[in-house]
């Protein structure tokens, strides 16, 4: 079934017309089938050197260690100053732990066209810089100290995160779990590095020992730290909803770019939410899907998202994603699931934890008797039963994304034309 070759959606609002897809148009659409493979990510060469560098703060030139840069094609163990790219990225303190290593803060470093010298500027020289090795520890980078004529970097004010992915642990752990680095970095090369609030890629290296994904680095924090701030100042109920609005806005335009390019993230939460200047950034694209759609011309079979056509649903994958965000038909192990209708049941508990401030359930099972309420249309009992205030408008929008039968959950374009989510506009 074609549903439409152009990826606009013919109500001229702005939302493709993948967001409007029923999941009962889905269903008819054919049997459920494997979700499709990424293409396999663009990496380059990298290599962590030491270098000579001005300091913004102090005007001051340092030794920056474990400054990673691309290095380039055909290269060898040494470069020529003249063959050294334009940027840096100066590894530097940890920010988090992950499955297969670590997520560190990064400062960008960039190339002066001119040395510095005893003062003084002169042409660039021929000499070599010796690629330090890659050693465990991050916090030193290697022995290599340039002398007075190396070329001069300048330490900017631009931060990014760089996720450190080892090797090892890739031969080890991928395919036993569900969270797969490739995948993520694959994921986002896919998805652009230009949607205002999905986390994009600035640059993916490796060496012998380590994959490097750089990241754009978030300076406001996760989401869930402001929303529990926002509950805690404990204002008027349209003054909360309000802010919980904007967010929850930029997570849906979020999740329209996902569809419009035919990827289910799978792990959305506010674990995987981080703010930026006040703007939402969805991250973590690990266990990212890619969504199955009909093939038009070879029946039977399936393509994506590029053909115009219905997409399908996707046979089970193991029960991905956090358990309190995780919907009902994955966490019960059904033979099949609609990987979009699971984004719209985990951005239900997000709104859901930024209007209450509490979560609206353990996770999603017969035995858990807040769930059964929600899921069977008694979400505004309970929640007048427990003294909790909301508006009828959200209590509607979160009712219509809890229901257990992925049938009668709202499409990503019935949620973002809701009246709460429109609200004044």
């Amino acid at each position: 079934m074609n549903i439409h070759h152009c990826e606009e959606d013919p109500h001229n609002d702005g939302l493709s017309i993948h967001a409007r897809v029923t999941y009962a148009e889905v269903e008819a659409a054919g049997p459920a089938a494997r979700p499709l493979e990424f293409p396999a990510p663009s990496v380059h060469r990298g290599a962590r050197i030491a270098v000579k560098g001005r300091e913004p703060k102090t005007d001051k030139i340092y030794t920056f260690s474990n400054v990673l840069i691309r290095v380039p094609d055909g290269a060898r163990r040494t470069l020529t100053e003249e063959a050294l790219p334009d940027v840096g990225y100066c590894i530097r303190r940890k920010l988090s732990d992950s499955v297969y290593g670590s997520v560190r803060l990064g400062v960008v470093m960039r190339r002066r066209t001119q040395l510095y010298c005893g003062g003084g500027t002169n042409g660039i020289s021929q000499r070599t810089l010796d690629v330090i090795g890659e050693g465990e520890e991050f916090e030193d980078g290697g022995t290599f100290v340039p002398d007075e004529s190396d070329v001069v970097w300048d330490a900017t004010n631009e931060l990014v995160a760089v996720k450190i992915i080892s090797w090892a642990k890739v031969r080890n752990l991928r395919g036993k779990h569900l969270e797969d680095p490739i995948k993520e970095v694959a994921a986002m090369q896919l998805l652009g590095d230009y949607h205002p609030n999905i986390v994009g890629s600035v640059d993916l290296l490796q060496d012998d020992k380590y994959l490097y994904s750089i990241i754009p680095y978030c300076s406001g924090g996760d989401l869930y730290s402001r929303v529990i701030e926002e509950i805690n100042k404990k204002e008027c109920l349209e003054t909360a909803e309000a802010q919980a609005r904007v967010w929850f806005r930029q997570i849906l335009m979020g999740l329209d770019h996902f569809q419009r390019k035919g990827v289910c993230h799978r792990d959305l939460s506010l674990d995987n939410l981080l703010l930026h200047d006040d703007n939402v950034i969805i991250i973590d694209l690990g266990m990212c899907l890619r969504v199955p759609f009909s093939d038009p011309v070879n029946q039977g079979c399936v393509t994506d998202v590029s053909a115009g056509t219905m997409r399908r649903l996707i046979q089970a994958q193991g029960q991905g994603g956090k358990w309190m965000y995780m919907a009902p038909e994955i966490a019960a192990r059904d033979d099949q699931f609609d990987g979009f209708a699971a984004d719209i049941w985990a951005a239900g508990v997000i709104l859901y934890v930024m209007l209450v401030g509490r979560a609206p359930f353990k996770w999603a099972n017969e035995g858990d008797e807040h769930f059964k309420l929600f899921a069977n249309g008694h979400l505004r009992e309970a929640l007048v039963s427990w003294e909790i205030s909301i508006s009828d408008e959200a209590c509607d929008l979160l009712q219509n994304m809890f229901w257990r039968d992925p049938i009668r959950r709202l499409s990503l374009a019935q949620v973002m034309e809701h009246p709460w989510v429109v609200g004044h506009q």
